[in-house]
């Protein structure tokens, strides 16, 4: 199958982004028996908070301590009892399957609204806004990214974080990108958790394009990866996002949150509109880098 990039003005994603990462993510839930009764417990052995829902399909003879179905977050890098089932008659055997949901990030995240972005690139760059609220939109339709913003820019681009957080989850293993949908879920990403629960995701990153692995912690302007086209993209843009996890239906689904953002010194506040040409252009940050090179 032939693979064609296609550069344009104003370079757009097509798809939303991976829903899962290439290796599993290290949780899991398992039954262990304590003396007549089963604990269930959950190990999380990665950097992020996970959500999680918990069920019975099948119960006989069964009393759980809690409620079903059962939601709880489980910290990163930490083993945690759910509840414990114990038999409703102490004389009977008891027979039950265990079903789990989960999902990166805390459904009790809530968005700090005081809170503006630096751009997601280097210092001194410029980006043209391809795609934003209230713009033309050709593929932010969805809750998950209907808050997203497309900066068009070169392949190779230094991309950097846009706030302080840990890098909780990355892709970095495609090659090709284009507009084919069979590229859907072929974009190399890199996602950060930030201090109030939300997670912002910088997609489409080029071949070779991420430069932190998950458990790292992060500062806003610090490099992070390389624009690109991997994945079903249009042309070489970056796709930046910050989503934040709620409870929906039976499970967890993400919604984008609306972002702002700050230039200058002192810094100026605006909201991204599509077409706009957006510098990056952070004078203190490259002052106290600087600064501290000297040292």
């Amino acid at each position: 199958m032939r693979l064609v990039v296609l550069f344009a003005l104003f370079a757009t994603c097509l798809h939303g982004l991976p829903a899962t990462a290439k290796a599993p993510y290290p949780f899991s839930v398992s039954a262990e028996r304590n003396g007549r009764n089963h604990d269930l417990v959950a190990r999380n052995r990665g950097p992020a908070p996970v959500s999680v829902r918990l069920t019975l399909p099948v119960s006989d003879n069964v009393r759980p301590t809690q409620a079903l179905p059962f939601y709880a977050v489980v910290g990163p890098r930490s083993e945690v009892v759910l509840l414990t089932l114990a038999p409703a008659d102490p004389g009977r055997g008891t027979r039950f399957s265990l079903q789990t949901t989960f999902q990166l990030g805390s459904y009790h995240a809530v968005p700090d609204p005081r809170v503006t972005c630096r751009l997601p690139f280097a210092d001194g760059i410029s980006a043209v806004i391809g795609q934003a609220p209230g713009g033309p939109i050709t593929s932010h339709a969805t809750p998950d990214s209907e808050e997203a913003i497309d900066f068009t820019m070169p392949p190779h681009t230094p991309v950097v974080a846009a706030r302080d957080g840990t890098v909780i989850e990355t892709e970095a293993s495609n090659l090709f990108g284009g507009q084919d949908r069979a590229l859907a879920t072929m974009a190399n990403y890199v996602r950060i958790l930030h201090e109030d629960g939300t997670i912002a995701t910088y997609a489409h990153l080029s071949p070779g394009g991420v430069k932190v692995v998950a458990g790292q912690r992060v500062g806003a302007g610090t490099v992070i990866g390389a624009s690109g086209a991997t994945g079903y993209a249009s042309g070489p843009h970056l796709h930046f996002v910050v989503q934040r996890l709620v409870r929906q239906n039976d499970g967890f689904a993400m919604v984008s949150v609306p972002v702002r953002f700050r230039v200058g010194n002192p810094p100026a506040v605006f909201v991204p509109r599509f077409g706009q040409r957006t510098t990056a252009d952070y004078p203190a940050a490259v002052n106290e880098k600087r600064a501290a090179g000297a040292r």
